[in-house]
């Protein structure tokens, strides 16, 4: 009875790091993860002293709380903005209280730029139009 117990608390185990496995990206993006981890229940599934199957039991456990908390981590610094440059963070913040930020000093140099070579050039060509004799 007690071996049943433990095949089927195993059995569930095992279904459960899938599954967590499956949220985290890496997980599902590279194969070799899911093959370990049934590789590892198939290497075990003869053991029969309860003692270390408690043993592999805390930790698969304890590896399926390191996906689910790499998983939670990974939301948080999303959700926080932590890791990505300080404009987009400065953007997606006032975007969230519904505001527009100015346009950076470079971007609106190069705008700057940009329109005075433009006017440069349209004079240039209004000068050589004038500059042409009419026949």
């Amino acid at each position: 009875m007690n071996a049943t117990i433990s095949t089927s608390s195993s059995i569930v185990l095992f279904r459960r790091v899938i599954r967590e496995g499956l949220r985290y990206r890496a997980f599902k993006q590279d194969s070799w993860w899911r093959n370990n981890v049934k590789e590892l229940f198939r290497e075990n599934k003869s053991v029969s002293d309860p003692k270390e199957i408690e043993s592999l039991q805390s930790r698969v456990k304890s590896y399926r709380f390191y996906l689910k908390a790499s998983k939670d981590i990974q939301n948080l610094l999303e959700e926080y903005n932590i890791g990505i440059p300080v404009r987009e963070r400065l953007e997606k913040s006032s975007n969230r209280v519904g505001l527009k930020l100015p346009e950076w000093p470079e971007v609106r140099e190069q705008q700057i730029r940009a329109r005075e070579q433009q006017n440069n050039r349209s004079t240039l060509a209004d000068q050589n139009n004038t500059d042409k004799p009419q026949q």
